[in-house]
């Protein structure tokens, strides 16, 4: 009884299981080849299809094109092989004789190549050659013996170079240091060579390193390249300490006209790098003569010269010795704008220092030279001002009479022609 109610239950499941078979293996062939593939609707012109060649191939023609196919393929490589070889024998030569031509032209000190570009050696941190040279570059004594400055920043080195200095070697960190100076560089006799910015900042005077950096044959007096004929005036430098004060006076010197400036002994050297710094260029125009003694002081004076000293004190201090202060008295005070510079034919300025003021020996001088002391009247409250702006008033001044004389006689000689 109970076979026969479940018997019916049994068939049905069955069937049911034999339908999902089949439909799992009738769907699984048609999904691999699907008759229909339906894609979204696009209007017929829009429409743009791909056409695909189809190569069917056997398996005799598939192994007969792989030979040939292999076979061309070892050819190719085989060619380029050659190829290669010959190419890399021909770029190992080039690079030799590019090699071979730089080396050449780095001991010839040639400037530029066959390019047209500069020619330098890049060195690596701590060489001796930078470190053997900034040592010597840095001290006093070497540089008198090797008669060697060095200047930092691309102008310096422009008016070294447009006085017709010569510039023996260069160092920078960065080619784009080069384009300022590259218009005025000559074509053989410096050295150039690149080296890290940390290097150059640590032998470098400057808080902000400029990056580049020149090295000048000391120019000699003798040899100053002048622009434009001098006036008949020249500075004696005398008791000046602070690097500043002495650029400030060797550039108020060249701005003026001056025809040289004279500095005695006991003054700051003229090629410490803060006297070159605020000179800015002022070595490479002016017959600068340095540590000169007293007694050949008279010997670089002219015969016609009349002497004035630049004294800021009408009356002398307490804190001058008793000399100093009889000898100074004998020589008369005026203004600076009291005195018809027009009238003599050569002018000597002595311009003392700010804390050591004026010496004995200027004064000396001043009383065998018949000279006067010229004072610069100030507001009430005011002391003294500048050395180097004190140097620059009463020479301008002196600038001012000579140009006026000048100018007046001028057009007297036109008057006298009409």
């Amino acid at each position: 009884m109970a076979n026969t109610l479940y018997r019916p239950l049994l068939q049905t499941v069955t069937i049911y299981s034999t339908t999902l078979r089949f439909a799992r293996y009738y769907g699984r062939w048609m999904h691999r080849n699907p008759a229909k593939v339906i894609l979204p609707f696009e209007p017929k012109e829009n429409i743009q299809l791909r056409k695909e060649k189809v190569i069917e191939l056997d398996s005799n023609g598939f192994k007969n094109t792989t030979k040939k196919e292999t076979s061309q393929q070892g050819n190719e490589t085989l060619e380029e092989s050659s190829h290669t070889k010959i190419n890399f024998k021909e770029v190992k030569y080039k690079k030799e004789t590019v090699l071979k031509k730089r080396l050449f032209y780095l001991s010839q000190k040639k400037v530029f190549d066959d390019n047209n570009e500069i020619i330098f050696e890049k060195l690596k941190d701590n060489d001796s050659k930078i470190s053997s040279l900034f040592v010597k570059l840095k001290s006093k004594k070497e540089r008198l013996r090797n008669n060697q400055i060095m200047v930092e920043g691309w102008r310096m080195i422009v008016d070294g170079l447009e006085a017709k200095c010569n510039l023996q070697y260069i160092l920078f960190s960065h080619k784009e240091d080069l384009n300022n100076i590259r218009p005025f560089m000559p074509k053989t006799g410096v050295q150039i060579y690149k080296i890290p910015y940390k290097e150059m900042e640590l032998c470098s005077d400057v808080e902000t390193c400029p990056g580049v950096v020149g090295v000048f044959e000391m120019p000699s007096p003798d040899k100053i390249k002048r622009f434009s004929k001098p006036l008949p005036l020249q500075f004696l430098c005398d008791n000046i300490r602070v690097p500043g004060n002495l650029g400030a006076i060797l550039r108020a010197a060249v701005g003026v006209g001056c025809e040289k400036v004279l500095v005695s002994k006991g003054c700051v050297d003229i090629w410490d790098s803060k006297v070159l710094r605020s000179a800015a260029g002022a070595h490479f125009r002016l017959p600068i003569y340095p540590s000169i003694e007293w007694e050949e002081m008279p010997q670089h004076l002219p015969s016609d010269t009349s002497l004035f000293i630049a004294d800021s004190n009408t009356d002398f201090p307490e804190n001058k010795t008793e000399e100093i202060s009889k000898v100074g008295s004998e020589i008369p005070v005026l203004p600076y704008y009291g005195v018809d510079f027009a009238a003599l034919n050569h002018v000597t300025l002595i311009i003392g220092g700010e804390t050591e003021s004026v010496s004995e020996m200027s004064y000396r001088l001043g009383v065998n030279s018949n000279g006067l002391r010229l004072h610069i009247p100030l507001h009430k409250g005011v002391d003294s001002l500048n050395t180097g702006m004190a140097a620059a008033v009463i020479a301008f001044e002196i600038r001012k009479q000579l140009t006026q004389a000048a100018a007046k006689a001028k057009l007297d000689r036109q008057a006298v022609k009409t």
